[in-house]
């Protein structure tokens, strides 16, 4: 079964996460930091990305589904406030997942089972 999932992640995502997280790494949470760093602008967390992909999967499945692996590639930075669009296809065994940009850009790819 394939399915698609637009995701957005706002400032407040990424200012929350860091709270959570206590990662308050400034190219997360500085516009400015992040463009000397050479983006255009703050990213988002991977690991907020990871949990967000991985609870659109798990609840395909069901909520006491089990998740043994997760394998992730993050090819190209995520950025707030943009559209991304989560291609997911997934069979009894294992789903596999790929992120893509507003622009088409692929920024993540991966598994989990």
């Amino acid at each position: 079964m394939k399915k698609s999932h637009r995701l957005v992640f706002s400032k407040k995502d990424i200012q929350d996460y860091a709270l959570a997280s206590g990662d308050y790494n400034p190219i997360h949470l500085s516009e400015k930091e992040a463009q000397q760093m050479g983006f255009k602008t703050c990213l988002v967390h991977g690991m907020l990305v990871m949990g967000r992909v991985g609870g659109i999967i798990r609840s395909h499945y069901g909520s006491q589904t089990l998740i043994k692996d997760y394998s992730v590639r993050f090819q190209a930075p995520v950025y707030p406030d943009s559209i991304h669009q989560l291609e997911v296809e997934i069979t009894e065994q294992e789903s596999s997942f790929h992120l893509y940009s507003e622009d088409g850009t692929s920024v993540m790819i991966g598994k989990l089972s």
